[in-house]
């Protein structure tokens, strides 16, 4: 509700942002780079909480909840999964540690991550490196994923989740999400437009300010930014898929 923030006193981010998400919707956040779109998350997961206005979760400001127990409900699933040196299962167990062994297993298959694991060497006890090096990019990202879903969140936070990987392993990322999502509140940054197609809830921020909102067909009639967001990102996939195509030939 009608929140101002800046990282430092000198330059305001965000300018008076107001929205709205009822339990178990889907809510969009598009724009240009630096329009402000991580700055919202950073705030709803409480990493700044000095903002001018107010958030709140079913009614509580979040500033009033205890910072644990308010993190404890939320989700993250960040375009650079956080990995750590240790094994595939304690990676995946990271937020549940207390987790049985089905539970982590039924985690991975969700998030369409069982059957590479399975393939390596020691399966779930594999170890990876720092920042999780063995694994591919996309992954990392159903590891995370399945992070997620063991922590099974009220809220969960996707920030550009399927930017860095290639088509089809962002075809897995997507099933694994759509299974994730379903009768939860989640707010998604989104790198390919058409992944928001079903979203409830679209908002284009840009220089810091809401200014569009809807669903997808209701901003495609509009003809505004978001239109434009989508032309353009439709022109480049063609032009890429025609490339590919001149390579594969």
């Amino acid at each position: 509700e009608n929140v101002v923030f800046g990282y430092t006193p000198e330059k305001t981010i965000l300018h008076g942002i107001s929205l709205a998400a009822k339990p178990g919707q889907t809510i969009g956040l598009v724009g240009p780079n630096g329009a402000g779109k991580t700055t919202i998350i950073n705030l709803l997961m409480r990493f700044y909480d000095n903002y001018e206005g107010d958030i709140l979760v079913d009614g509580h400001n979040v500033k009033e909840l205890s910072l644990e127990y308010y993190r404890s409900k939320i989700g993250y699933v960040q375009q650079e999964p956080m990995m750590f040196s240790d094994t595939i299962y304690n990676n995946i167990a990271y937020g549940h540690p207390d987790a049985h062994v089905e539970e982590v297993i039924h985690a991975a298959d969700i998030a369409n991550a069982h059957e590479f694991i399975a393939k390596q060497p020691d399966g779930y006890d594999s170890m990876l490196g720092e920042r999780g090096i063995g694994l591919s990019g996309g992954e990392r990202q159903r590891i995370s994923i399945a992070r997620a879903v063991l922590k099974n969140p009220a809220l969960l936070i996707f920030d550009e989740a399927t930017a860095s990987v290639d088509s089809e392993t962002e075809n897995l990322i997507q099933e694994a999400i759509e299974r994730l999502i379903k009768g939860r509140t989640t707010l998604m940054i989104a790198h390919r437009l058409s992944t928001l197609r079903k979203a409830n809830k679209i908002i284009v921020v840009d220089q810091g300010r809401i200014i569009e909102n809807g669903t997808h067909e209701e901003l495609m009639a509009l003809k505004g930014k978001y239109y434009k967001l989508v032309e353009i990102q439709s022109m480049s996939e063609k032009i890429r898929q025609s490339k590919e195509a001149e390579n594969f030939n």
